[in-house]
């Protein structure tokens, strides 16, 4: 029995086509998988040597603090996938411990890092005797000083903003705890009467909270400030940029040289002096959020103190 090529039937166009987007589309993932563990393997080669640096055994593993909140109009899970995929794989090569201090709904974040900031000025207010002045005449009585501590890391536009506006919230608040005075307004109530019971202690709650926000000048101070490392996240949503989140899809290891580049800044300990332009960081990412994103204020004394990693030529 003869076999002739020229009796072989070809597939139809749209058969081709079909087999063609089949296969292209495993390619493209197979190529996107090999490309981001090269990226992964560049930035951790990085960081390396970090691990393999000798410690003390009164020495602890540096451990930084991750700040996470969702961006506007999605959920926290992206950001957390970000954190995983792209920067916990640098601060794994060079043995760094983290800590996540999550904030699921917008401002959430925001109490964390303000109630934070308070417990550290409350501590350092205790430890400090009174009646000994600062031998630094050039700097106020009230100013603590900072040093370089492990440092921090925010995940995106929206926790860089919710992150220096609760630090701004904390160092400007007074040390007065509002629980104390709800308290002792609940107890002078009458137990019979529950429903004007209910509207007197949101009024204490509404007042209590509103003095947070007022505060006398020898009350102000700055707790020890830790550097501040900032990831870029571009959280691409909506079918206005359906074919920028397809192309980015498809070549996901593009993170590794925005945000694992952002990681290894941190893990390297090259920090500068935080400035004005720096709360401008992430500005790009805005077009991509769904809701408006208002920009940080931040006290200027609070500013001179702060630092943030940065790659020093």
């Amino acid at each position: 029995m003869s076999f002739k090529l020229s009796s072989l039937k070809l597939p139809s166009k749209k058969a081709l086509a079909f087999f063609g987007v089949c296969a292209a589309v495993p390619g493209l993932i197979y190529r996107d998988n090999v490309l981001s563990n090269e990226r992964k393997n560049l930035v951790k080669q990085k960081v390396a040597h970090i691990a393999s640096e000798p410690m003390s055994v009164n020495e602890l593993p540096r451990k930084v603090t991750v700040y996470l909140a969702p961006p506007l109009g999605d959920g926290i899970h992206k950001t957390k996938v970000h954190f995983r995929e792209y920067v916990k794989p640098v601060l794994v090569a060079a043995a760094m411990e983290y800590e996540l201090v999550e904030g699921t709904q917008p401002g959430q974040l925001r109490s964390k890092v303000r109630d934070s900031i308070i417990e550290k000025r409350k501590a350092a207010k205790t430890s400090t005797p009174t009646g000994i002045e600062s031998n630094n005449t050039h700097q106020a009585p009230h100013l603590l000083n900072t040093t370089d501590g492990d440092g921090i890391i925010v995940v995106g536009r929206v926790s860089l903003v919710e992150y220096l506006q609760g630090l701004n919230d904390g160092c400007t608040s007074s040390l007065t705890d509002p629980q104390e005075t709800i308290s002792n307004e609940q107890d002078t109530k009458n137990d019979n009467n529950s429903i004007s019971s209910t509207v007197r202690s949101e009024n204490i709650m509404s007042d209590s909270l509103s003095s947070f926000q007022v505060v006398k000048q020898d009350e102000f101070s700055i707790p020890e400030l830790e550097p501040i490392g900032y990831i870029r996240f571009y959280n691409r949503i909506g079918w206005k940029y359906l074919p920028l989140r397809m192309y980015h899809a498809f070549n996901s290891y593009l993170n590794f040289d925005t945000a694992g580049e952002d990681a290894v800044k941190v893990a390297l300990k090259n920090s500068r002096e935080f400035t004005e332009d720096d709360l401008n960081l992430g500005i790009d990412e805005k077009k991509f959020l769904k809701g408006t994103l208002e920009n940080p204020e931040l006290d200027h004394r609070i500013l001179s103190k702060l630092r943030i990693y940065d790659n020093l030529l």
